[in-house]
């Protein structure tokens, strides 16, 4: 198939770091080595093409007049940072929808692929234009989402184009249990919604001998266990606890150090917390990494960390989990949402109660001294992730969604 994927979200850089835009890149490397040509259209390319990365991508920018309205508009203190931002959406959505048409019409398109963005209409329309299906992807309430941790200006606009987007595309895949919830209660239909969580390309996360021994030395580890964080520091990620829980463990005499690998938002706040918890000489931020080195500094790691707050309506499907997994890291993480399909206590991780932090302590601390255990946990995750959260299988469902409903589109069925 030829599969135009399109991700109108600035916030999304295909070549950079963060799980988000490393969600884009694996997918759509699996699809092309699945023998499929891919053609990936973004706003902002960012960073460096990875090495041996196949798929075709098209940087379509905001036209040079719109570039210089939206900056205006993002000067005007009466408006505000969340004014600037949503009528930036609007009018690249809406200067984007004839060029991205034209694009996919000379490209081919089987289907279009789109990662949802809050107020993107563009590839609904430029699917409807061409006639081919779209499949949605959606991997958080955004509407919710962006209201709660950003701000929104035009939350009832926001809200009503965000239901129609997803009520109008022919597939939605959800990333989660929470997020099909979500779908299904602004009237998405069950049947159009299809379960895909995050993936892993598990061979990458086979690190060379002596590889860990290199990386610990670089950074100065050291011999004690290491607890380690990977992802972007936002604030539902509640790195904070994380870092309380280690306070505990080496208030008790525990000898350890922690390392968080990632950069974010939260960055200073919680090197503040490091240094109220005198934490500063046993901690290593290591900030954000290429994807491509992800996995050496994850095998230093003796014990690695999903946290999460007591968050209602838990919906997350967290990278870093499945290549925790991958790279054969004992796990703890919160009972929360879909994560007990992955860890499930006692077998392939352990869990605890979503923002105790004495419980999430005491994983950490059961890990550190069995490290026989930990290390039978570790490779009963890593063969999990092989058999369910492969970004293969993961491609090959895609495939498979696309194809059905390429073949029950009658042609006087199709959009006008």
């Amino acid at each position: 198939m030829r599969i135009a994927y399109v991700c109108c979200d600035r916030g999304v850089p295909i070549f950079g770091s963060k799980g988000a835009s490393v969600h884009v890149r694996e997918l759509c490397r699996a699809l092309e080595e699945a023998g499929h040509e891919v053609l990936i259209v973004s706003p902002r390319i960012g960073g460096r093409r990875p090495d041996r990365f196949a798929p075709a991508v098209v940087e379509l920018a905001l036209e040079p007049e719109d570039e210089a309205a939206c900056r205006f508009l993002a000067d005007d203190r009466a408006g505000g940072p969340a004014v600037a931002r949503e009528i930036r959406s609007l009018v690249y959505s809406a200067s984007l929808r004839f060029r991205l048409e034209s694009l996919l019409r000379d490209f081919g398109a089987d289907v279009v692929y789109e990662r949802y963005a809050l107020l993107s209409t563009a590839g609904a329309s430029a699917a409807r234009a061409i006639r081919v299906p779209h499949v949605l992807e959606v991997n958080a309430p955004l509407t919710q989402e962006q209201a709660a941790h950003r701000g929104l200006a035009f939350a009832h606009a926001a809200g009503e184009l965000e239901r129609a987007v997803l009520r109008g595309a022919e597939q939605v895949v959800a990333v989660s249990g929470g997020v099909a919830a979500w779908l299904t209660a602004q009237g998405v239909e069950p049947s159009r919604i299809s379960l895909l969580p995050n993936g892993v390309d598990t061979a990458r996360f086979e690190v060379g001998a002596g590889e860990r021994a290199a990386i610990r030395a670089r950074l100065g580890l050291g011999e004690a266990p290491v607890i380690g964080f990977l992802g972007t520091l936002k604030p539902w990620h509640d790195v904070a606890a994380l870092i309380r829980a280690t306070a505990l463990l080496v208030r008790a005499g525990l000898r350890l150090r922690l390392m968080v690998i990632g950069d974010g938002p939260e960055r200073p706040r919680l090197e503040a917390l490091v240094r109220a918890e005198r934490l500063e000489a046993l901690t290593t931020f290591v900030g954000a990494v290429d994807h491509e080195e992800v996995p050496r500094y994850l095998s230093a790691l003796d014990v690695a960390a999903v946290t999460y707050d007591d968050t209602p309506d838990f919906y997350f499907s967290p990278l870093k989990l499945f290549e925790y997994l991958a790279a054969a890291r004992p796990v703890v993480a919160p009972a929360a949402g879909d994560i007990g399909h992955c860890i499930r206590a006692g077998e392939t991780g352990l869990l605890y109660p979503p923002g105790n932090i004495r419980a999430l302590a005491d994983g950490l601390l059961a890990l550190i001294a069995d490290p026989d255990r930990a290390a039978r946990l570790a490779n009963a995750g890593r063969e999990h992730v092989r058999a369910h959260h492969t970004w293969a299988g993961n491609a090959e469902a895609v495939v498979t969604l696309a194809q059905a409903r390429a073949h029950s589109r009658a042609p006087e069925a199709a959009w006008a």
